[in-house]
C-alpha cells in the first residue's frame, strides 16, 4: 500500500513535468489529476490512521473528492489532437500525457475505494458491491454537475444550496444517459478490480 502511494505521486510528478515540458494547452489537466489524488490521499491516510475521529474526517474528505477520479474521463473532450496521434509526434505525446492522467485518476479511484471498504471491514462481497453501486450513482451526479454546472468538490461546503439545486436539475430524462453511463463505467472498474476476494 505504501509503495502504491509513493508510485502514484511519482507518476503524477512525471505527468506534471511532461505537461510543462511539452507546453500542453489544456483546461487544468494537471489540476484535475491533483484533485483525483486528493481523494486517494484521504483514503490512504484514513486507512493508515489509528484515530477514529481522524478517520471519520478523512473519509468525509474522500467522499467529497472521490468524484474527481472518474471525472477525468470527461477530459477526453479536450483531446482535439487525437486524429493526428499516429502521424504527428507532438500529438502522440499529448495523447500519452492525457491517457496517463486519466488512467492514474481511475486507478487512484479504484484503490481509494479498496482502502475504504477494507477500513470499513466490508467483507461480504454483496455488501461491497451495493456500496460501490450507490457510490457510483452519487459520484455520477457529482461528475455531471462538475462538467456542466462547473461546480467543484468544495462547493458542497461553501455553497451547499447551489449544489443541491444543480443535483435536482440532473434528475431529468435528458440527463439519464450521462448519469447511467458513468454509473456503468464506475461499476465496471470497481467490481472487476476490487481486491477483497
Amino acid at each position: 500500500m505504501k509503495r502504491q502511494f509513493i508510485l502514484a505521486h511519482g507518476f503524477f510528478a512525471l505527468i506534471a513535468l511532461a505537461s510543462w515540458y511539452y507546453n500542453l494547452k489544456g483546461p487544468g489537466l494537471v489540476w484535475n489529476v491533483f484533485l483525483a489524488l486528493v481523494a486517494y490521499d484521504f483514503s490512504y491516510l484514513a486507512r493508515v490512521s489509528n484515530h477514529k475521529w481522524l478517520q471519520v474526517i478523512l473519509l468525509m474528505g474522500w467522499l467529497l473528492f472521490y468524484p474527481n477520479t472518474f471525472y477525468m474521463l470527461t477530459d477526453v473532450v479536450h483531446m482535439y489532437f487525437v486524429r493526428d496521434i499516429l502521424t504527428d509526434q507532438l500529438s502522440f505525446m499529448y495523447y500519452l500525457i492525457y491517457m496517463s492522467s486519466i488512467l492514474l485518476a481511475l486507478i487512484a479511484g479504484v484503490l481509494s475505494v479498496r482502502y475504504v471498504t477494507n477500513l470499513l471491514k466490508m467483507r461480504n462481497w454483496l455488501f461491497r458491491y451495493v456500496f460501490m453501486a450507490i457510490l457510483s450513482f452519487v459520484s455520477s451526479l457529482a461528475i455531471h454537475i462538475g462538467r456542466f454546472a462547473r461546480l467543484n468538490s468544495w462547493n458542497a461546503i461553501t455553497h451547499p444550496n447551489l449544489v443541491i439545486d444543480e443535483i435536482m436539475k440532473v434528475f431529468s430524462y435528458s440527463e439519464v444517459p450521462f448519469v447511467l453511463g458513468f454509473v456503468f463505467i464506475q461499476m465496471l472498474c470497481l467490481w472487476l478490480l476490487e481486491g477483497n476476494d
